[in-house]
């Protein structure tokens, strides 16, 4: 009996066996069989044995996921947040944020800006988060500040020219003066709240003490270790300090958009890695060795650091 085989793709084709069968004439009939057609090309045969494998390789898009990208906002806030000869932000607030950012597996794309204008980012999710930012009753409603603090709360001093001998030692001695503010900083709630102050707002820490040193206004309010870096380098003796200064009343909070659905999706992942880094003490030496760096007298010769004394605007 014969046998028969089909080639893929190509009809049949019949060839004469080399054996016959008897024909009911007495002579021998051959039979007949289909034959395989031409083998196929290597390259068919290659891609007929590849596609059903294609079916177990993942797409691109569930292979790799693209990093979650968070936008920082920042305001040159010096000693802490800074900018270098080439405007590049940094500073030890910064190098917090990009470790902390680098831990959680996010990257971090910096916006800079004026303080009012990250503010209006923020409120507007524009941007995703920021730091040495005080929270407030206004900046509550758009602003949600990430646990644990990174740092405690410290205190505000008042700067006067070296020259003018007026003691300030109370809170109500201020009404009588012009007092000196970083335009949109946040103090501390008395402060923030009081109606009656008169205040004097420069645009930047830097140009508040030049504006006090040509007497626009009579007092400052100033971060302490910010003041004290600041003077030394526009002339020390320009400046003394008040006997009145004003505790902090909140510890130290990154700052995160309420209005952004990023920053809140990798709060939980933030929010571990900074207790991490709490715990290993890696925000410690972030910040007091910067402060090292950034004011060889100041911190180190008090004894105290930017993690200590790092109050916000």
């Amino acid at each position: 009996m014969s046998k028969r085989y089909l080639a893929v793709g190509k009809p049949a084709r019949r060839v004469t066996l080399c054996h016959g069968v008897p024909s009911r004439h007495g002579g021998r009939q051959h039979a007949t069989l289909p034959t395989l057609a031409q083998p196929l090309p290597m390259i068919v045969r290659t891609l007929l044995f590849a596609l059903p494998l294609l079916w177990l390789v993942p797409p691109a898009s569930a292979a790799t996921t693209p990093t979650p990208t968070l936008v920082y906002a920042f305001s040159r806030f010096e000693p802490y947040k800074t900018v270098d000869a080439d405007g590049k932000p940094g500073g030890p607030y910064t190098v917090l944020l990009q470790e902390l950012a680098r831990r959680s597996g996010v990257q971090l794309d910096i916006v800079h800006c004026p303080l009012q204008r990250c503010l209006a980012l923020l409120q507007r999710g524009q941007a995703d988060l920021s730091i040495g930012i005080r929270g407030n009753a206004e900046r509550d409603r758009y602003l949600d500040f990430l646990d644990p603090p990174f740092a405690p709360p410290t205190a505000t001093m008042v700067l006067q020219r070296h020259d003018d001998p007026r003691p300030i030692r109370h809170y109500d001695d201020l009404y009588a003066l012009r007092v000196g503010v970083v335009e949109g900083a946040s103090y501390f709630q008395r402060f923030d709240e009081d109606r009656l102050m008169r205040r004097d707002a420069a645009p930047s820490a830097r140009l508040a003490l030049r504006k006090l040193a040509a007497k626009r206004f009579d007092v400052l309010l100033i971060n302490a270790q910010q003041g004290r870096q600041l003077s030394r380098e526009l002339g020390a003796r320009q400046y003394r300090r008040a006997e009145l200064q004003f505790p902090g009343e909140l510890p130290r909070r990154i700052a995160l958009s309420r209005l952004s659905p990023a920053v809140q999706a990798a709060k939980p992942r933030l929010a571990a890695q900074l207790q991490q880094m709490l715990r290993d003490g890696s925000v410690r030496r972030i910040l007091d060795g910067a402060a090292v760096q950034a004011a060889h007298a100041g911190s180190k010769r008090s004894g105290r650091s930017l993690h200590s004394m790092s109050t916000p605007h």
